[in-house]
Parts: C-alpha cells; structure tokens; sequence
C-alpha cells in the first residue's frame, strides 16, 4: 500500500478509484455541505496524512463513526467488523465498551483508508494496544467548556493542567479536540493499568478544579457546571475511546484533531482552526508536532502514589 500513489490515482479522476486491494467508490458524493467537500476530499486526506497518523492508530482496536449521507446525516458507530474485509485490513477479537467481546477493526494503513471508503470521518482509538491490552499509553483529559465559556479559557485550563502535570514529572502534550475543547495527552508507557490511569486522571483533574474553582470543574451534571471548563477524566476506563490525532470530525468546515507545539496555544482562537485543507501542506512542512510521543516510558505511577500521598490515600 502506498498511500502517495493513491493520492495520484484520486487526482486522475474517476468515480471509482483501485489501489492495492482497496476500491473507493462513491467519491464525489458531497461529504461537508456547507465547503463541498466530497468523498475524495476526504480519502485524499487520510492517504495524505496516513504516515503520520497511523503510529497513533496501529494495533489498538477502533470505532468508526461514519456518515454514509454526509456529517448531516445520521452517524452510524461501527465497533462490529460485519462481513468480509479486504486484505491487509486488521481486525482482531477485543473487548467492547460495554462487556462482550467482538470482532473489531485494529489501526494500520489499510484499516484507516478502508475505514474512508466506509465514509468513517471519524476514527476513535483505544488508549491501549492489542498485545498490551490491559496497560495504556496514555491517560487523557478532555477539556469541554459550558455554554458562554470562550475558547480562551479552555486554553487557560490546559495550561494551568500542564504546570500540575509538569510538577509531577510527567509532562503532557495538547491537541485540538476538532470540536469545541482540547485533549491534554499524558504518556503512559503501557507501565500502568486502566484502573491505576483513571485513578490519576481523577485526582489531577480535582486538583486542577481545587486550584482554580471558578474557571475549571469535574461536576458531571451539566446544569451544575455553569460557566466553567469541564475537565473530563472519565474517558480513562477500559474500554473507552478517544478521537484520533489527526482524525477529521464531522463539523463544518471539516476540522481536525490537530497535535500541538504548547507554544501555538498564545494565538489558537478555536478547536477547529485546523482543517483537512491546511493539515497535509502542515505536515508536509513541519512534520509531526507529537514526534517521539509514543517512544516515552512515562512515569504515571510514580506520579500516581505521589498523589495519593498528598491526598491521604
């Protein structure tokens, strides 16, 4: 599979595009209403950006959220593979979100373009990978401002989260949700277990809402939260899921969860300032923001009991 020589194929024209294995079909349907963003826009896209993104996807099991009719049409969230897959496509039976186990998509080059031909815009991924199932690579916050709460206090939040994060040793890295907040990614190494990740995320999540009460909060009762930035921990169970670096989302304008330098939140005005317009020319010329991410052990555990020590147990 090469992803630039498919690139060449989608720019030569045709409704239907083959390229070692795979067959695209369907590809001037109009995916983004309000751009025109068809299809094609959008498996060039992932084939453009695919070098980059599948570190970030490769052996963890994956929910596809496609849009057979468009974002404007009704999602369906894939979990199931139904049927047979092209080869090259990893699948594997792994848990699901709530108990059972199933037959599910695994990240790879192949699994993510078939996953555009299946009109999947968004690609969810575990924290964990299949031969390190029970021990994450990384513990996640997902900052979520209430109603009225501008996108300046989001980023107030995120770093008031990295100096507690950098405190205890285990500095995080941000990318844009693609939506409305941000992602603070904490690398994990695949040294602790799901429980021990939640636990952590929780106690950083209620200092950071003990520190600054009225700009951030962990009150799950949306009415309850008021003009604050929700700082979620709760997506660190097994099971859970989180948008993918460099995933598109299914919002006008097409935006990308887009990995950052933490000095490029001083001028960010919106969690979709990346599109799937500017992402490939970006990478192309900068590379990778989160480069050498996964590589880190992470020391979570040793920041865990440290907590846990503040705290009393």
């Amino acid at each position: 599979m090469n992803p630039e020589r498919l690139v060449e194929a989608l720019d030569g024209g045709g409704r239907t595009v083959k390229h070692a294995g795979l067959t695209f079909t369907h590809l001037d349907r109009v995916m983004w209403p309000e751009s025109g963003y068809t299809k094609r826009d959008m498996v060039r896209y992932y084939a453009q950006v695919a070098r980059v993104m599948v570190p970030y996807l490769a052996d963890r099991g994956l929910m596809l959220k496609r849009y057979v009719g468009g974002i404007e049409s009704e999602p369906v969230v894939q979990q199931r593979v139904t049927g047979r897959v092209p080869s090259g496509v990893k699948t594997a039976v792994l848990p699901l979100a709530r108990g059972g186990r199933a037959r599910r998509y695994v990240g790879s080059l192949e699994t993510l373009l078939y996953a555009a031909q299946l009109d999947a815009v968004e690609l969810h991924a575990w924290h964990s990978r299949v031969e390190t199932l029970e021990r994450p690579d990384w513990v996640v916050l997902d900052l979520d401002p209430g109603r009225g709460v501008g996108f300046a206090h989001v980023v107030e939040v995120a770093r008031l989260l990295r100096d507690i994060l950098d405190d205890l040793g285990v500095g995080p890295v941000v990318k844009t949700s693609g939506s409305r907040g941000l992602h603070l990614y904490v690398p994990a190494g695949a040294r602790v277990d799901y429980a021990a990740a939640a636990r952590f995320a929780r106690l950083v999540a209620e200092q950071a809402a003990s520190e600054a009460p009225r700009l951030a909060t962990v009150e799950r009762t949306v009415s309850e939260r008021g003009r604050r930035v929700y700082v979620d921990h709760l997506q660190n169970a097994r099971g859970k899921l989180a948008v993918a670096p460099y995933s598109l989302r299914a919002r006008p304008g097409a935006p990308v969860s887009m990995p950052l330098h933490w000095e490029e939140l001083d001028g960010l005005r919106s969690a979709r300032a990346f599109t799937l317009a500017d992402v490939p020319a970006r990478l192309a010329a900068e590379g990778d923001a989160w480069r050498g991410v996964l590589r880190r052990r992470g020391s979570v555990g040793r920041a865990l009991e440290r907590l846990e020590a503040e705290r009393g147990g």
